[in-house]
């Protein structure tokens, strides 16, 4: 397998990024994912809101709502890295992104100790080794 040209991938991928965004809405906008064993709280993938590449790592931000039974609903963000662990970029094209993983949660209304529970169901939410076709 040959080496991945970096900086044609972030070239190539910043330009076709809503195409790339579109075929993210269609795997993860409006999957809802528990949060805890309480069923109290569910985390809802509203839409990928943007997508970056930085030489061949990927940066995605998602929009999000936890919805919450007791307390008043949270609105926010959700940024998710990877990295492109192939491209072809001739043909059918693709690129497959591999160590998805979230980064950061950023909640209205919520305390920064529970964001790390909000983290671990939005892993689950973000399909890792994903194929996007270009």
């Amino acid at each position: 397998m040959a080496q991945i040209n970096c900086n044609f991938v972030q070239s190539y991928g910043n330009a076709i990024k809503s195409k790339i965004l579109e075929q993210i809405n269609g795997l993860v906008a409006g999957a809802q994912y528990d949060v805890g064993a309480t069923n109290l709280k569910k985390l809802e993938i509203k839409e990928a809101k943007n997508i970056t590449f930085n030489g061949c790592k990927v940066t995605l931000e998602l929009r999000v709502k936890l919805k919450r039974k007791v307390r008043r609903d949270a609105t926010g963000t959700i940024i998710v890295t990877g990295n492109v662990h192939k491209a072809q970029l001739y043909g059918a094209k693709y690129i497959l992104v591999k160590n998805a993983k979230v980064d950061k949660v950023r909640l209205s209304k919520t305390l920064r100790i529970g964001e790390r529970f909000y983290k671990w169901a939005a892993n689950r939410a973000f399909p890792n080794n994903q194929k996007f076709y270009l």
